[in-house]
């Protein structure tokens, strides 16, 4: 597991592994999709802090005109805590169960491990070390190994109320939802990643893994992703990699054809092997 010093960097790494664990190449082809890393960064909270009437940091407070008999008392509001607001699952969906063979189940050591990363990111909570939603995300992501769902989805929420506007936890929710059976909810997830923040090539290649894993048969939805990425993304080797595979699926082999030669193009100096055999493989259904 995770230590605490290098968490920034785990928590996305987590993902970027979850990424690579997930992705997939037509048959006999052994291209690599290069999927962009990034950190997360921190802000830094300050717990509130009630001076007590008559310490001795509140008589040094006081004002040299008044008399030390009244001292003044310094009162610092407490922070207020995000609401949070479930993300909503899908209607479409029905989640027969919370529980589910995550990475980590039925290994002692690494359960073990789990939980004591959970016990140690829980203690770091409200100690402004490490911004809250990196911790509720590593604390999710935990119990997500340990098969809980329903704790890390828990977690996840925790996580958006601190920063709605980032990406990670809604990608990170969607590979739950899609561990959990509820794919509808799972592409809300994605969707959402994307939302926020459009131009992350991960969160992308995220989205996209999964549609056309689950949803391969939804032209308009698949198009559309894909028609996206591109937009804000630009020529990626990665995106078309994926595109190229799915089109192969949908017996467009002219498509798919055009699709790796875009790759092969994007990725110079490469080993193009797989790709120039893959490409001769197509060429000979049209």
């Amino acid at each position: 597991m995770l230590l605490v010093d290098d968490y920034l960097t785990g928590v996305v790494f987590w993902a970027y592994m979850q990424v690579t664990k997930r992705s997939w190449m037509a048959a006999g082809i052994g291209f690599v999709v290069a999927v962009l890393a990034f950190l997360a960064w921190s802000h830094r909270a300050q717990a509130p802090v009630v001076t007590p009437p008559g310490s001795a940091l509140d008589l040094n407070l006081a004002s040299s005109t008044e008399s030390a008999s009244t001292p003044t008392t310094v009162t610092v509001e407490p922070v207020t805590q995000p609401v949070v607001r479930p993300f909503p699952i899908n209607p479409a969906d029905t989640i027969a169960s919370w529980s589910f063979a995550g990475t980590d189940t039925g290994n002692a050591t690494l359960t073990a491990q789990a939980n004591a990363d959970i016990a140690k990111l829980t203690g770091l909570i409200g100690k402004g070390q490490y911004d809250e939603y990196d911790l509720y995300n590593g604390i999710a992501n935990d119990y997500g190994a340990l098969g809980n769902g329903k704790e890390a989805y828990q977690y996840y929420n925790r996580s958006i109320a601190i920063h709605p506007n980032k990406g990670l936890a809604y990608s990170n929710l969607g590979h739950l939802m899609d561990g959990l059976g509820a794919y509808h909810t799972a592409a809300d997830a994605y969707a959402k990643a994307v939302a926020v923040e459009p131009t992350v090539a991960e969160y992308r290649v995220d989205q996209l893994t999964f549609l056309t894993r689950q949803f391969p048969k939804d032209t308009a939805l698949v198009t559309a992703a894909f028609a996206g990425a591109t937009a804000r993304l630009g020529q990626n080797a990665s995106i078309y990699s994926l595109e190229a595979q799915w089109l192969t699926g949908q017996g467009r082999y002219a498509d798919a054809v055009t699709a790796w030669k875009t790759v092969k193009t994007l990725s110079p100096g490469s080993d193009s092997t797989a790709i120039d055999a893959e490409i001769a493989r197509l060429q000979a259904k049209l």
